[in-house]
């Protein structure tokens, strides 16, 4: 009998699984890794229990301190959860406006967390409704970053600039190359910080240098984000994405995919292949299904359930 010490042991090592009614009358394979099974419901819980415990290692993150951080739901989720696990306060300042925001933040609080909503302005304005975190995020950032300055028992997480984010992807591409014996040729994935693509990347590319890496982003973001395009870099933007798309020929492309699409595809995922997984999920196999469209017999397309669909039942949205 195997049985795990803490809750926390039960992060990462999430299983991989081959679509097959979606992808019927398709001849190469899509693989869909299952990161809405971490404990808390995403895959943001790799990166909580990676940044803090780097934090701690190198003594910055202390007992009796207190973590911020600004999301728009699944990583103040999960720093909510790993925080209180390991003893700290969490204060989250959600920027995810609507109904979702509001079941989030009930995730957050249940945890343990102190959470403080942040309504951002340009939304209101915006005809489509998917949502940039990278974007929508900036409010509550430039909070964390005024709190961190004035007490010094105050931490930042950062997760949009933060190394232990991508080196918890790094992880994750291993357990990508043993699970499909590293046979990858694209690998999809929505942008959020960017610490998943990155870090995914970094791995794939120096394995497989044949392989494609396809980047996701709502259609409605403002900013653009292409490989080789500077991205604009302050202490509250920037961060990972702006190193991404610096690095020559580590991200092959970067798509937009609208509110309605991601929606859609993520219903087909519930009802045909049972995967009751979050909105970015749709997002993410639509643009696998297209890539793998254009592959032969033999040929992988992988892609992330970055979370799960728990998160989106009032209120439906592709946020990143």
């Amino acid at each position: 009998m195997i049985v795990k010490n803490n809750v926390l042991e039960l992060i990462g090592n999430t299983p991989m699984l081959k679509l097959n009614k979606l992808t019927k009358d398709i001849e190469a394979n899509v693989l869909v890794k299952l990161e809405y099974t971490n404990p808390s419901g995403s895959m943001k819980d790799r990166i909580a229990l990676k940044m803090i415990e780097m934090a701690e290692e190198e003594g910055i993150l202390k007992p009796g301190d207190t973590i911020v951080e600004s999301s728009t739901g699944n990583t103040g989720i999960s720093i909510s959860f790993v925080g209180t696990m390991k003893g700290y306060k969490v204060i989250i300042y959600e920027t995810m406006p609507g109904r979702t925001g509001d079941e989030k933040k009930k995730i957050m609080e249940n945890y343990g967390a102190e959470v403080d909503v942040i309504f951002p302005k340009e939304y209101e304005k915006m005809r489509e409704k998917s949502v940039s975190g990278a974007e929508v995020e900036l409010s509550g950032r430039k909070i964390c970053l005024e709190l961190e300055r004035s007490n010094p028992n105050i931490w930042w997480a950062r997760q949009f600039s933060n190394p232990g984010n991508v080196r918890a992807h790094n992880e994750m591409a291993r357990e990508i190359l043993a699970q499909t014996k590293g046979e990858v040729d694209v690998f999809v994935m929505s942008i959020g910080t960017g610490g998943t693509l990155m870090g995914v990347s970094e791995v794939l590319k120096k394995e497989l240098p044949h392989v494609r890496i396809i980047g996701v982003i709502p259609a409605a973001s403002r900013r653009v984000l292409k490989p080789g395009i500077p991205y604009p870099r302050t202490e509250t933007s920037g961060g990972i994405i702006s190193d991404m798309v610096e690095i020559p020929n580590l991200i092959d492309d970067v798509v937009r995919i609208s509110d309605e699409e991601a929606v859609k595809m993520t219903h087909q995922l519930w009802k045909e292949e049972g995967l009751f997984a979050g909105v970015s999920s749709g997002a993410n196999v639509l643009v696998a299904i297209r890539e793998a469209k254009r592959l032969g017999k033999g040929k992988t397309v992988v892609t992330i359930l970055p979370d799960h669909g728990d998160r989106y039942l009032t209120e439906e949205h592709y946020v990143t």
